[in-house]
């Protein structure tokens, strides 16, 4: 083994698997009545699986008929969690508003766990996770 391997040779580099984090949702109720303006409490709890600290960020997108306020103007939030240590959890609560624009259905809220390299332009990997809402 000489200097070039040391310098140049291969060097292990831990893996990232999808089980980088682990996503758990509460949503309270489990229904908005429809054609009102009614909300549900939405808990995420994201944890960090791997073995190294992960700059994290949370974005959750809901249908055109679901929103974040009470005018359900905006339809997607990022929120950045910031630097999870290895086996840390950080939970986000998010209020998801029907209007009278809201059938009945079942609409699908969508959560994304992202990690990040050095600032949050750079996305190293994602976990995703699909929620339901009824509305009824």
């Amino acid at each position: 083994m000489g200097i070039t391997d040391l310098l140049f040779g291969k060097k292990k580099v831990p893996s990232f698997s999808t089980n980088v984090f682990t996503i758990d949702t509460t949503i309270h109720p489990f229904r908005i009545a429809a054609r009102k303006a009614d909300y549900a409490q939405l808990d995420v709890v994201v944890t960090n699986k791997f073995e190294k600290e992960l700059l994290t960020s949370i974005i959750i997108s809901v249908p055109k008929a679901l929103g974040f306020e009470q005018s359900t103007l905006s339809h997607q939030r990022e929120i950045r969690a910031g630097t999870l240590a290895p086996g840390e959890s950080k939970t986000v609560r998010v209020q998801v508003w029907g209007t009278v624009r809201t059938d009945p259905g079942t609409y699908e809220i969508k959560i994304f766990a992202l990690s990040h390299y050095r600032d949050y332009s750079y996305v190293l990997n994602e976990v995703r996770k699909t929620v339901e809402l009824r509305a009824a």
